[in-house]
Parts: C-alpha cells; structure tokens; sequence
C-alpha cells in the first residue's frame, strides 16, 4: 500500500469488489439526490456565526451543571468557586465548638487564603484565555463563566503571634479535625507550627540519642503525635519536658526501632552556651548546664555533615554559628550559604557517627579563613 492516497486498486482490495462492482457503486452514488441547500444548523435561530466559537471555563468553574445550562450568546454566568478538600477540613474547624476562638482564627486564616488563591486562579484563566482580538482579528473564545468575587479578597494574613498561638494549640488536641487541619498546615504554612524539622534517629544503646531519650515523658498522642507517625503504627508517645516537642517509637521500613521526632525550632531560655555539638544521624547540641537537645531547625531543612545527599554542611553550620553566641536563638536558614567558612569546612569533613565536636573545636573553626589548595 503507497504512503499518500489510495490507489483505484487498493481501493478494490479493500472493499473486496472488483472493477465492476466499483463501477456500479460509483453509478448508485450517482442517482442520489444531491443537496441543494446547507446542512441544518440547529444553533442558527440564535445566530448565525461565520467564524468557529470555542466555549471556555476556568478549570475550577467546569461543573457539569454548568455547562448543562450554557447556551450560545449567553452573558458569562457568574459562579462562587467550589471549596477543595483542604479547606472543607479547615472549615469544619472553624464550625466546631470543640475548639477555642484562637484555633479557629488560625484555621480561618489559612482557609481563606486557599479561596482567595482558588479564585485567582480562575481570574487568571480567563485573563488568559479571553483575551480581546488583535486588530480586526478578533478572539473566537467565548468566556462562558466566572468567579464571584462579591467577597474577594477575603481576610488573611493576621496577626502572627495569634496565628501561631492557634496552631500550637490543634496541634496539642486530640480531636480528629485537628489532625486533618494540622496535615493542612503541614503541607502548606509549616512555619507556622510550632516544631521543626521531622527527623529519626535509631534506636541503639550507649549513643547520645539514649541520653536524651531518658528525659521523655510517655503521654497520649496529640494531633501533633498523629501527623508525625505518618499513618503507621506507632508503639509509644512521648514528650520532651525542655522543648515540647512530640516523640514517637516505631518501627522503621525494615522492623528496627528508630526514634522519630520534630526538632525544636529553639532551645529553652536559660544563661546556658553551648558546650559541644555530637554528630549522630542529627546535630546534636550539649548546653553547659548538662542538658542535650537536637539542634533546632527550621520546618523545610534537615541538619547533616560531609555529604549530606542534598543536606548541605552550610546549613549546620549556620545553625551552629548562632548558638554558639546565643544559644536560645531562632536559626534562620535562608542565607545558609553566608555561613562562616571554616565552620562550613569542619562540617563538610566525614565524621563519624558520635563525633563530638567541642566549642573550642568549633570556635576555632568559626575563625579560620578557608585555605586555598
């Protein structure tokens, strides 16, 4: 068979008739009556239209009814944007007499916020796709629909300290709806919880994970409890008296016990420095006072050394630089990569599981200038 039309011959194979049948099929073709008028249009009482309409719905606002209901030459109609699962679950928040009023500020907070983007999104669309003509040439796409914004932008962005507050209080709850809200938050404004990083560590005797291990207090799961243990079993809860923040013990992917926990995103006010910092699948910090926390960290980095298969020895470093002058500072790891250089160096070396690291070690890391090679 050729590549472009179809051959008189090939024709026939495929309709499996020969010349003469062609030719009588040819001929019946023939004695139809032929059209002597245009197709029925059944649109044409409305109007007839000489150039092709394309009919567009932002993606949020294509609801079956909708487009059930259009009709051509109708305004666009103008629709209130659904509610994504996401903020149905903070709504149920907001409606619950389970939670105080700061809970339910945060909760709404977050949930207009996700409508006023929702209906952005949908502004956008249209600003995009139903743009006017370019001179005499004018756009075929009719909007057939579009957000209300009767209320829009709806209050966000309140007071962080009360926003804060709200969250640290579901995140303390044992209700259900405060465990879908806090996997909201999670996914969305995780600065705005009050607990770092997630991290495990393995359960093993005689490392510096036992020592600080002693101090946790066994208690009921939390919210905060819940969302940590990631929908697998969980053999215990437990609490850090110093930092507040949720322990769990579970099992890891291959059945070995592994301690998983937030790192705090700062250590307890005290007139305590920073004595040593012992690396163990974390940082660790020891305080002149005696006690032992994970290094703070903030919700979206996770501190590590040498290589770090994506975890940058910047990072550690910085968060190690500001405690060793203020040992209850909040690390703010943006600008890691103006972390001091040697301190850079020193955490971008191999060390072993359990290497302890002074705070003269360190300090005099912090001044030494990198060395060209």
């Amino acid at each position: 068979m050729s590549n472009s039309y179809l051959s008189r011959t090939e024709v026939q194979q495929l309709l499996g008739i020969n010349s003469f049948g062609l030719w009588r099929l040819v001929r019946k073709y023939d004695d139809f009556p032929q059209p002597t008028e245009p197709p029925y249009d059944p649109l044409a009482a409305s109007g007839s239209r000489k150039e092709p309409e394309e009919v567009w719905r932002p993606n949020l606002l294509r609801l079956p009814q909708l487009i059930r209901e259009w009709k051509p030459g109708a305004p666009a109609a103008v629709v209130q944007v659904p509610a994504n699962d996401k903020e149905k679950i903070l709504r149920r928040v907001v409606g619950s007499d389970a939670f105080d009023v700061t809970s339910r500020l945060a909760a709404t907070d977050m949930a207009n916020d996700i409508r006023n983007e929702r209906i952005d999104a949908a502004l956008q669309d249209n600003e995009i796709f139903g743009k006017e003509g370019y001179g005499d040439r004018r756009n075929p796409v009719t909007i057939a629909a579009e957000p209300d914004t009767s209320h829009h932008p709806l209050r966000s962005d309140g007071d962080r300290q009360v926003l804060e507050a709200g969250w640290h209080k579901l995140a303390l709850s044992t209700h259900p709806d405060a465990v879908a809200a806090i996997e909201v938050a999670v996914g969305r404004q995780p600065d705005l919880l009050p607990f770092g990083t997630l991290t495990e560590v393995p359960v093993r005797p005689g490392t510096v994970s036992e020592r600080w291990a002693r101090r946790l207090t066994m208690c009921d799961p939390t919210a905060a409890h819940v969302v940590l243990a990631q929908g697998e079993k969980a053999e215990a809860f437990f609490i850090d008296p110093l930092t507040d923040m949720p322990v769990l013990r579970t099992p890891d992917n291959g059945g070995k016990q592994v301690w998983r926990f937030y790192a705090p995103l700062s250590l307890p006010a005290g007139d305590a420095e920073l004595a040593s910092v012992v690396l163990h699948h974390t940082v660790w910090v020891t305080t002149s006072d005696g006690h032992l926390h994970p290094a703070p960290c903030t919700p979206s980095k996770h501190l590590w050394w040498g290589n770090g298969y994506g975890d940058r020895p910047s990072e550690a470093a910085t968060v190690i630089n500001v405690l060793l002058d203020d040992l209850t500072a909040t690390p703010n790891l943006r600008e890691h990569w103006n972390a001091p250089k040697g301190l850079t160096a020193l955490l971008n070396e191999d060390h072993k599981q359990g290497t302890e690291l002074t705070r003269s070690n360190l300090l005099h890391a912090r001044m030494t200038p990198p060395r060209t090679r």
